[in-house]
Order: C-alpha cells, then sequence, then structure tokens
C-alpha cells in the first residue's frame, strides 16, 4: 500500500529542518517550493564573485539548534570582532572587547558615561548565566524599558546601543520583547556572530544537501492546503499530513493563521579597491547620530575576502525601504572615516518582509498545529535562525506523534 507522503510547504530553514527530522525518522517527505532555490529568506546571489546576502544577516556560533544540526567546519565560519564602531556627531567612538581589541581601550574608556557602560555590562553577563528556559519565561517588557531600568541611558544608550539593537531588531525604537533581546545577549556573550566563506545561502544548502534526492519540488506554488492534500496549480496532492513552513503572510494566506507585523530593510552592497577600511577589523559600524538614514554599515572583506575577491565590500542598511539611488557617499564616508564617494554600488536589496515584529509579551512556542495543519516559522519561536530551526524541528517532531497516534505534543 502506498503512503502519501508528509507535505511541508517552503524550503526556507524551517520547511529545510522539518524535512530533515522527518527524514531521520524514515518519514517520506515532500516540499513544495514556490521559488527555484531552497533558503526562503536567507537566500545569497554572487554576481561577478561578489557575495551578497539578502539584507545584512550573521550566523550566530552559540544557537542551541545550529550547534546540534550544522557543520560548522563545512560552513568555514568566519567571526566578526568582539566590538562596536559608533559614528555620531562629534566622532567616531570605538567600543570593543579589550581581550580582543586592547587598542580601543582608551576610547572604550573614556567615551560616554562610564555607569552606563558598566551597568550594560552587568545586564549582558546576568542573560549569559541564565538558561535560555529561564529567560523565555521571565517577565517580558520592551527591550527599551528594560535597559533603562537596568541603567543603560545616556548618550551611551542613543549613540551605541539603541543603533546597535535598532539594526538587530529591524526596528528604531527597541519596542522589540525584551525576553528576545535578552536570547540575543545570551548568544553574543557565549558566541560569535560569523559569516559562512561562501554566503548565509550555505546554511539552507547543507540543510537541503542532507536531504534525500527529489524531496524538494521548486517553482511548485501551492494555492490551497487541506489536513490531507495540498493544491498546486490544478494539481492535488494527497498528504499524510501538511506543514506550513512559509512566511508568516503566506501561512496566513493558507491557514489562516494570526500573522504578526513585518519589520522591513533596506540593503546596498558597495565595492571600494583594496585596503584596511576600519583597520581591517570585521566590526558593525552603527550611525549613533551622524547624518543620514542608515543604521549600520560593514566591510564584509574584513571578515570574509571572498565575499569580493580583490576588492573591498560593504554591506549598508537602513530600516524601511529605500531607493537604490538614495545618496550614502555623505554618511559612508563619516561612518568610515573615508571618501566613499567612488565606491561601486554593486546591489540593492529593499526587503519588506524582513523580520517578524516581536512585541512583548513574546510567546516562543506558539503551538505547532492549528486544526489539523501543522506549522512552522520563525513567527512561531523568534525572528532569528535559531527560531526557524527550532520551529521546523518541532512541527516535525509534532508531525510524528500524530503519525504515531501518540496526539500532537505541547511543543
Amino acid at each position: 500500500m502506498n503512503i502519501a507522503p508528509v507535505i511541508i510547504i517552503g524550503s526556507g530553514l524551517a520547511g529545510l529542518s522539518a524535512a530533515r527530522q522527518l527524514s531521520i525518522h524514515g518519514v517520506e517527505v515532500l516540499v513544495l517550493e514556490a521559488a527555484d532555490c531552497v533558503g526562503g529568506r536567507v537566500r545569497t546571489d554572487i554576481v561577478d564573485g561578489v557575495h551578497m546576502d539578502h539584507g545584512f544577516q550573521l550566523y550566530n556560533t552559540a544557537y542551541p539548534e545550529g550547534k546540534r544540526v550544522l557543520d560548522y567546519q563545512a560552513l568555514d565560519l568566519h567571526p566578526f570582532s568582539a566590538g562596536v564602531i559608533s559614528a555620531t556627531d562629534h566622532g567616531r567612538v570605538k567600543l570593543g572587547d579589550p581581550r580582543e581589541l586592547l587598542g580601543w581601550l582608551p576610547s572604550s574608556v573614556t567615551s560616554g558615561s562610564l555607569s552606563a557602560k558598566a551597568a550594560f555590562v552587568r545586564y549582558a553577563l546576568a542573560q549569559a548565566r541564565k538558561s535560555p528556559a529561564e529567560i523565555t519565561h521571565s517577565v517580558d517588557g520592551s527591550a527599551h524599558s528594560t535597559l533603562e531600568r537596568a541603567g543603560v541611558t545616556g548618550k551611551f544608550y542613543s549613540e551605541v546601543i539603541q543603533p546597535f539593537f535598532a539594526g538587530v531588531f529591524l526596528e528604531p525604537n527597541l519596542v522589540t520583547s525584551s525576553r528576545f533581546m535578552n536570547l540575543v545577549l545570551l548568544t553574543f556573550v557565549k558566541g560569535k556572530p560569523s559569516l559562512p566563506r561562501n554566503g548565509m545561502q550555505a546554511i539552507p544548502d547543507q540543510l537541503f544537501d542532507a536531504l534525500p534526492t527529489e524531496t524538494v519540488r521548486f517553482n511548485a506554488k501551492v494555492s490551497g492546503v487541506s489536513t490531507d492534500s495540498v493544491r498546486v496549480g490544478s494539481e492535488v496532492i494527497n498528504a499524510r499530513a501538511v506543514v506550513v513552513a512559509t512566511d508568516s503572510t503566506s501561512a496566513h494566506e493558507l491557514s489562516g493563521v494570526d500573522a504578526p507585523a513585518w519589520n522591513s530593510v533596506t540593503t546596498w552592497y558597495h565595492l571600494a579597491p583594496l585596503g584596511t577600511l576600519d583597520e581591517g577589523k570585521p566590526v558593525i559600524i552603527v550611525n549613533g547620530g551622524a547624518a543620514g538614514p542608515i543604521t549600520n554599515s560593514v566591510v564584509l572583506t574584513n571578515a570574509v575576502p571572498g565575499y569580493a575577491p580583490g576588492a573591498q565590500l560593504i554591506s549598508t542598511s537602513a530600516l524601511g525601504i529605500h531607493e537604490r539611488s538614495l545618496d550614502l557617499a555623505r554618511p559612508l564616508s563619516t561612518m568610515h572615516d573615508t571618501d566613499a564617494s567612488k565606491w561601486e554600488l554593486v546591489g540593492h536589496y529593499p526587503i519588506s518582509q524582513a523580520l517578524p515584529a516581536m512585541t512583548p509579551p513574546h510567546v516562543f512556542r506558539s503551538p505547532a498545529e492549528r486544526e489539523g495543519i501543522f506549522l512552522a516559522g520563525d513567527y512561531r519561536t523568534s525572528s532569528s535562525i535559531q527560531g526557524a530551526m527550532v520551529s521546523g524541528r518541532r512541527a516535525a517532531d509534532a508531525v510524528l506523534a500524530n503519525i504515531s497516534g501518540q496526539g500532537t505534543p505541547h511543543v
């Protein structure tokens, strides 16, 4: 007797993680992907040897799900420096871990309020001593109000912390859940934000390569779902179970599940001649009060020279959607302490659906099943690579429990 496969809609990190978990347990899986490659929002374009991720993204080596599933050696992860440069209206301020950036110690000590910096260090280390479970079940509030109560205030907050986390959350006022911020702080203390040698696309590609052949069908846009079938064009495909692992907007259209609002971002890529911008260090430059709409900018080739062989590649992001032609020369010159007027613009990525908003109180374990349809995606857990991957595994575990007759677990 032929048994219908479990159908997973979407081959982003959530869908691939669900497919991986089910395949490991011997369940036949069919992944239907509307695009022509895997990855979802984690994608890399390679144009004339230049690697351009779809928006500025980093992978943190402390992600528990990634450590469990991914082959870090094969990804060849290149870490970023443990520091940040803030471009302010009174010059560039360098702050870094003295164990790694000893030369930045004078700036780190003398800039801004020492008490606010000490308060932030205490707060971050306190989060690092907690387990993820402790953090996700703690009292929630906005990141801004929580940091303010902790004593992270004044210029240190406005010039460093606020623009830094605005680039992480993709929203300017830090109304994002403090629970999520605390998880981010935990990973920053315990891990290294990094880039794979071949771009962020290497992460979904690795998950895809581990699946049985012909598991994923591309250019297959699903128009309707039920508990035991999906529709692709005029074709109806029977399913043992259906997992909707799309972005939250598509999931709402297919299953009716509530979808959070989206935070948007625009990223530009520029090429500059070989040199030593930002001391040759892979460090994020945040806009701490300098002119212009930019949130952050970073010389990616300081971390991975292969992102643009023979040149320096600069990724620059601004919250919201902006035109390709936006004049960035002056703010980039200020932020990188150089003349950026001759840099070549090679990429422009306006991303209206970049991250699902996570307002408090944020729930990290949304049900993996709704009216007989299983759900996966970062919006079900947290807006991160870790969240997408763990949501896929939880959905797969719920399917496995349902198949075995044990019912859907509370995952």
